[in-house]
């Protein structure tokens, strides 16, 4: 894991000049000048496909420019190939980064630079690395432990390290905060912070404008390829100023008009999990309720079990008066019960289907016994027309699409059935503020046709704006229900921090 030498200059630490990038007839960067200093926390923000992903591939040395140069430390790098750009200190962690959980804390770290004697692995030498290496991080795991049993937030900071070659390197970090909840980021900014201090460089990419405010230093604002602001404090700025940098324009933020839902459509009693719980509550017609708490606390985990991902102990579920089976995703989507993964990879886009095949799977229409492939593109036709994500056609992979199309596309497989329940699980997650705020609009008007919602976000001011109720977790069970000008960032955050005196259980 040692770094390559690089001549140190007076010149910038990482210097690109005149960058522009062409995919056929697409361009996703158009003559870009960029600086990052030494030291610096810097920050990329631009709407799905602005241009921040392929800059930071061009400079990780994953993707080769079309023209343009990347300069490190004055050295001339951009004809580095990846391999030498890693030695060198340059690393990017992708948003979709994972540990390898069955590996040991160690052998994640150091993967795939095992030291060997011989033709063997040598793991006094490979502990030895690991224990030096966490030091030198701040970080206490312990480095023979199993990488999977790792708390969320500490195998992203698993993850972090292995991208910090030595003194003077590069780390890229894409959506680091991904899945974690809010109290989890300010553990991990902290942790930033503290490596920041003795010189560590990072580029931070972040959808959240809070949390660019949060961290960084300085940003860098990309539009359809070009950069639009550059090396501009973000402190100085409130969040609706950079959300405008971003789409370029005045952004109308939805806030959802709260209301007191007076017809009870879903009836939840006694759910248990292991041995958390009883969770009682109920969700009125047209209501979107929120879900909040802690990892473990039982919020996601009742939203799941709602969902049939989960079978729980023991419970009992309504809908408009009448008892409906679970403990399957079958029996939810019998009952009217649609669940929105936060994994979008992993358990929301299923194989390497069309957009069009992608809004139908696992409800395909037939006709005589064959696949109705008019029905599937008049389906496509509808929801294009109603959810306007941006595609080439209805035959483009789904995984060819940015965040916040492959979103719209899931979001769109659910509501093709009109359930009367729909969860989801950090719905924005991913998404620029343009394609948010669309789909927050999207959610508002399937209440108004008086479908349920349940929402999980772990952005607290997001949740704030989309719901009309939240209840607030802990151990398995309803610590307090909040309503009207209850619902504040800083309230929730109080239950959150286990320093409410409010324990009600009244849902």
């Amino acid at each position: 894991m040692g770094n390559e030498a690089v001549t140190q200059t007076d010149a910038p630490f990482l210097e690109v000049r005149n960058l522009s990038k062409r995919y056929g007839t697409f361009t996703a960067l158009d003559s870009t000048d960029l600086i990052v200093e030494s030291g610096s926390i810097h920050g990329f923000l631009g709407k799905n496909g602005a241009g921040k992903s392929t800059i930071v591939k061009i400079i990780a040395g994953s993707e080769r420019p079309t023209s343009g140069q990347v300069l490190f430390k004055g050295v001339d790098i951009t004809d580095w190939p990846l391999a030498r750009r890693r030695k060198a200190g340059i690393n990017l962690l992708p948003q979709h980064a994972e540990i390898v959980p069955e590996l040991s804390v160690a052998e994640n770290l150091v993967l795939p630079d095992y030291p060997t004697s011989g033709m063997l692995l040598n793991k006094k030498r490979l502990r030895t690395m690991a224990t030096e290496l966490l030091a030198k991080y701040d970080l206490h795991f312990d480095v023979e432990a199993r990488a999977g049993d790792l708390s969320t937030p500490d195998q992203r900071r698993l993850t972090i390290v292995r991208t910090l070659v030595d003194d003077g390197s590069f780390a890229m970090l894409d959506e680091p905060t991904t899945a974690l909840s809010q109290i989890e980021r300010e553990s991990l900014f902290t942790w930033m912070r503290s490596l920041n201090a003795k010189g560590q460089t990072f580029a931070f990419i972040s959808h959240y404008s809070s949390e660019i405010r949060a961290i960084c230093n300085t940003v860098t604002v990309l539009r359809d390829g070009h950069v639009v602001a550059d090396k501009t404090d973000p402190s100085a700025m409130t969040a609706h100023q950079i959300s405008e940098l971003v789409v370029g324009g005045a952004v109308d933020e939805y806030v959802r008009d709260r209301r007191d839902s007076v017809e009870t459509k879903v009836r939840v009693q006694g759910l248990r999990i292991g041995d958390t719980g009883p969770v009682d509550f109920t969700v009125g017609k047209g209501e979107v309720l929120g879900l909040v708490g802690l990892p473990g606390s039982g919020a996601q985990e009742t939203a799941r079990a709602l969902g049939g991902l989960t079978v729980p102990e023991v419970t009992r579920i309504e809908i408009n008066g009448k008892e409906v089976s679970s403990g399957s995703v079958k029996a939810a989507t019998d009952a009217g019960i649609e669940y929105l993964t936060n994994d979008r990879h992993g358990e929301g886009i299923v194989g390497p289907f069309s957009v069009s095949e992608s809004i139908v799977t696992g409800r395909w229409p037939s006709k005589g016994g064959l696949i109705d492939r008019k029905s599937i593109r008049d389906t496509y036709e509808a929801f294009h027309r109603r959810m306007r994500f941006r595609v080439s056609g209805p035959g483009q992979a789904i995984e060819q699409l940015s965040g916040g199309n492959q979103q719209k596309i899931l979001l769109s497989r659910i509501m093709a059935v009109n359930p009367e329940l729909l969860i989801l699980d950090e719905p924005t997650l991913g998404v620029d503020v343009a394609a948010k705020e669309e789909i927050h609009r999207i959610i508002n008007d399937l209440t108004e046709a008086g479908t349920s919602v349940i929402v999980l976000a772990y952005d607290i001011d997001e949740m704030v704006r989309v719901v009309d109720r939240v209840l607030t977790f802990q151990d398995g069970r309803i610590v307090a229900s909040l309503t009207g000008e209850d619902i504040s960032p800083d309230n929730i955050l109080l239950h959150l921090n286990h320093q409410s005196s409010d324990t009600s259980t009244a849902a």
